[in-house]
């Protein structure tokens, strides 16, 4: 059901791409939230949009550290996004989770998003952390045991396994540096992508 270290250790895009269909749970007991990933970004090693772009520093460190571990920032003075450390241990790589299609504490959910629109609950890198209860509490923490975990596609019964036809490439957004670059994946047709 958890995805293994030897996932994250493939290369980011692979990864990017391949969490496409699993799932992101936040284990809380009765306010437990799950949502499945239809959203990703990629950022690499010598990325000039990466964090990790500009050395190992105290904000960053995590980057740099075990693969499949969360890294959690604070963006605008009021957001949090999440990524998992991916690729190789040192070099700095992670894919950013940019949505979700809610599953599970979907009314928890919208309790703390203050909408009943499920598109508008995790449809947004800032949003799927409010809707999960994600702070920066979290960085630096395995997603192999604690209460934040990534499970594989086939946790959970889900639609047909997903193919390349169902997986659109395209730049990433909400960015200024090297937003050119096609490291932006999602789902098809899925209606709680963040934008077309």
């Amino acid at each position: 059901m958890l995805l293994s270290q030897t996932f994250y250790e493939q290369d980011t895009i692979t990864v990017a791409k391949r969490l496409l269909g699993c799932y992101l749970v936040h284990l809380e007991g009765e306010e437990t939230t799950l949502g499945r990933i239809v959203e990703t970004e990629a950022y690499l090693a010598h990325d000039p949009a990466a964090h990790s772009f500009i050395g190992k520093t105290k904000r960053n460190c995590v980057l740099f550290g075990p693969v499949g571990h969360a890294y959690v920032y604070f963006i605008y003075g009021m957001h949090y996004c999440f990524n998992v450390v991916t690729g190789q241990e040192g070099k700095g790589e992670a894919v950013l989770i940019r949505a979700l299609e809610p599953l599970q504490g979907i009314p928890v959910m919208q309790k703390r998003r203050r909408t009943q629109k499920l598109t508008l609950l995790c449809n947004g890198p800032a949003r799927l952390t409010e809707a999960l209860a994600i702070t920066l509490s979290y960085n630096g923490i395995s997603l192999f045991d604690g209460s934040l975990q990534m499970w594989s596609s086939e946790s959970l019964p889900s639609p047909a396994p997903l193919g390349k036809a169902d997986i659109v490439q395209t730049t990433r957004i909400g960015i200024v540096k090297a937003k050119e670059l096609p490291l932006r994946f999602y789902l098809k047709g899925n209606r709680y992508i963040s934008r077309k």
